[in-house]
């Protein structure tokens, strides 16, 4: 049973238990009675009389514990019917059957809000994506583009920055390893130097090669620059690691006054390196100038703005997908949670069922049990009884009452042992949960074609469509 179905508690033990009732152990009871004493000393005294018509004061006492009994009893069957009542009256069945009504409009108004909020919050950023979408295709076509862009996401950035990075490190590493000889400072003065050298080279190469890639626009004074920038680079490169070289070789053989010296011989003859790794210093700082130009370069797609433009609308398709999804889930969602609590009703309703006939046949047991009680009480009565007037009629020298001889019979008190009459047959029952399983397996069938509605309007916002249209 689920946790608001009705439950077995201390005062529904009779369901479980064939014989609620405490029966009487005649054997102790005598013993407790003294019956036997009290039948012997009577009969010593000659009593009750040979015409005695009424139970003596010892019979009287037997009869007086038989009746508390049956008191008893009475009042527990009283009390256990009241509770079977009360159970029964719990299960609504009605109750439920209008849950399931509730629930099924409850969740249509869901779909329709669903559908509303989606529309409201999609709407705006459905024109926001054809905005995005009609600047794309427009620079496409002011810029004669054919092909798709190649904007580079994320991934990329983090892989081009890292050889940068890299580039940057080796770099730094070998102009100190050539630098640190002539450094009045050192080890820590050349680091110093290389990482200035480093930044410089690599950090303007980067930039030079963002702008180079003007060489590719469809208008010419944008190519121009493209060139300009290019031969920009290619001059920067060639002459600032020229320059870097001859400081190499002039810190290598001066302290004072390095960088002078090596704008000057610079000046005089700037090929004019004398050292061979002072070569080797030139043609690595150049390699690696032209590879962050590289990088620079195709840092995005090649022709100028258009990744930029390309980005901007896959990041709005993007966006708009992953909203137009979530309102596809919270749809799904509400269906599965509708299938799920008319599930749950259907469940419930049948659960009642069987709880009400399980009550039904606790309370005949209890009342069958009840009754058998009642004639266990008289038997026990008569025993008791029998248990002192045979001691009574042993003790006698002569003969004993007739009405030894004549049952005693216990005087029932009425009791109704009836349910509420309220209470349904299990015929009804059988009929409401009909009724409850056919109204959920409609109430789902008319839920699903809700959802599969809503889902069609939602889906004149879908991302797809507008791709299309």
């Amino acid at each position: 049973m689920k946790d608001d179905m009705p439950r077995e508690g201390p005062n529904y033990s009779s369901t479980l238990n064939i014989d609620p009732f405490e029966k009487i152990n005649t054997n102790k009871m005598a013993r407790d009675l003294h019956l036997r004493e009290l039948g012997e000393e009577s009969a010593k005294r000659e009593l009750p009389s040979l015409d005695s018509t009424y139970l003596d004061s010892t019979e009287e006492k037997i009869v007086g514990v038989i009746e508390d009994s049956q008191t008893s009893a009475r009042q527990r069957c009283m009390s256990e019917i009241k509770t079977y009542g009360e159970r029964l009256s719990k299960l609504n069945f009605r109750e439920q059957l209008g849950a399931i009504d509730s629930e099924i409009v409850k969740k249509r108004s869901e779909f329709d809000q669903q559908v509303e909020k989606a529309t409201r919050e999609l709407v705006p950023k459905q024109e926001d994506l054809k905005k995005k979408q009609n600047d794309l295709e427009q620079f496409k076509e002011e810029n004669s583009l054919k092909r798709q862009a190649h904007p580079y996401n994320l991934p990329w950035k983090v892989l081009s920055l890292g050889i940068i990075a890299v580039l940057f490190l080796i770099e730094t590493i070998g102009n100190t390893s050539f630098l640190a000889k002539g450094n009045e400072l050192g080890l820590l003065g050349a680091y110093t130097e290389a990482i200035v050298i480093s930044f410089v080279n690599l950090g303007i190469a980067f930039i030079l090669g963002r702008l180079a890639k003007n060489v590719v626009h469809i208008h010419w004074n944008r190519k121009f620059v493209g060139f300009l920038v290019a031969m920009v680079f290619i001059t920067f490169a060639i002459f600032f690691n020229l320059m870097v070289s001859h400081y190499r070789e002039i810190t290598g053989t001066a302290l004072d006054e390095g960088g002078q010296l090596a704008i000057a011989a610079f000046g005089e003859n700037p090929w004019g390196l004398k050292d061979f790794q002072s070569w080797i210093l030139f043609f690595m700082g150049f390699l690696f100038a032209i590879i962050s130009f590289i990088d620079g370069l195709f840092w995005d797609d090649i022709y100028p703005g258009y990744g930029e433009y390309a980005r901007l609308s896959k990041d709005q398709e993007e966006h708009y997908k992953e909203e137009y999804e979530e309102h596809e889930k919270k749809l799904k969602k509400t269906s599965d949670a509708a299938v799920k609590n008319l599930g749950k009703i259907k469940q419930k309703i049948v659960g009642y069922g069987e709880e009400h006939d399980s009550i039904l046949d606790g309370h005949r047991r209890f009342i069958n049990s009840f009754e058998d009680h009642l004639g266990h009480l008289e038997h026990a009565g008569n025993s008791l009884l029998n248990t002192y007037r045979a001691a009574n009629r042993d003790m006698r020298d002569g003969e004993a009452p007739e009405r030894f001889e004549i049952p005693w019979e216990m005087v029932r008190m009425p009791i109704d042992t009836s349910l509420p009459k309220a209470v349904l047959t299990r015929e009804e029952v059988s009929k409401i949960i009909d009724e409850g399983e056919t109204k959920v397996d409609k109430g789902i069938n008319d839920l699903q074609k809700k959802y599969d509605e809503s889902r069609r309007e939602l889906r004149r916002l879908s991302p797809h469509r507008i791709l299309t249209e």
